[in-house]
């Protein structure tokens, strides 16, 4: 017997329309856009003044904006307690963090935990033996597409159509992308069969990084990457053999941790 399935109904479409709407207004901020006032939200978004200021006004309600002047909002406190739970309880880092710091301090090497959501691929955590390294993309800054063996990882990854996508959006328009689509998926393809990337001065010159991705066995799908970033001359002397090794050993272990949690991991 056919079981039908009970379509949402229209005000919950709308509903949930108007929520993915009030959140792109958190899109809006960056690096260059601390703080930023309704009118720029209603011309940037195509929305009516009285919808801004309804978002507007329960985004500050949430803790996700403040008013900082007479006119303009910036990113609120609640985006920083978010961060500190983030930080203590997202189940890659429970599951992951000393095993990063066991690899940096093994290696010498900065560790990296990236994930990939809507798009972008972004850097959670850094596990660094000293500050001696500077680099262009740290924690929280989105990464280029398809750029750096994190980037790569985490795309090559990604699942039959889901790659095509991917590829229309971000790259087959783009003139300075060095990949048509035969070029992308093959070097994608690669990626998968080495179950590693290996990049060369892609995000940092004079440094060179190793990434794997840690795949959730019981949902066959990956939930993030690790990656071990140094110079290239501190990867000729530790054996890029071994790196890569002790890269993916490490992987394997934190998906298994996220499946089979030892008692003595605590946030």
């Amino acid at each position: 017997m056919r079981v039908r399935t009970k379509r949402p109904s229209l005000s919950f479409r709308n509903t949930m329309s108007s929520l993915s709407k009030l959140l792109s207004i958190l899109d809006l901020f960056g690096p260059q856009t601390l703080k930023i006032e309704p009118d720029t939200i209603a011309e940037r978004m195509g929305l009516s003044r009285a919808t801004v200021y309804r978002y507007v006004k329960d985004l500050c309600d949430a803790g996700m904006l403040t008013r900082v002047d007479a006119g303009s909002y910036s990113l609120g406190p609640r985006v920083i307690e978010l961060d500190w739970m983030m930080r203590q309880y997202d189940p890659i880092l429970i599951a992951g963090r000393e095993l990063m710091h066991e690899l940096s301090s093994q290696t010498g090497l900065a560790v990296f935990a990236s994930v990939f959501y809507d798009g972008r691929i972004i850097n959670t955590y850094i596990a660094e033996p000293t500050d001696t390294y500077h680099f262009a993309f740290g924690r929280g800054q989105p990464l280029p597409f398809f750029r750096g063996a994190q980037s790569k990882v985490l795309i090559a990854f990604q699942k039959g159509r889901r790659l095509q996508r991917l590829f229309d959006e971000h790259m087959a328009n783009d003139p300075d992308s060095p990949y048509d689509w035969a070029g992308f998926s093959k070097a994608a393809k690669k990626i998968r069969k080495d179950g590693y990337c290996l990049t060369h001065d892609e995000l940092n010159l004079g440094l060179a990084g190793i990434a794997a991705p840690i795949i959730q066995a019981d949902l066959d799908e990956v939930v993030g990457s690790l990656s071990a970033v140094g110079s290239s001359q501190s990867f000729k002397l530790l054996r890029q053999e071994t790196v890569i090794e002790m890269v993916m050993d490490t992987t394997r272990r934190i998906a298994e941790n996220m499946r089979n949690p030892p008692s003595s991991i605590t946030p």
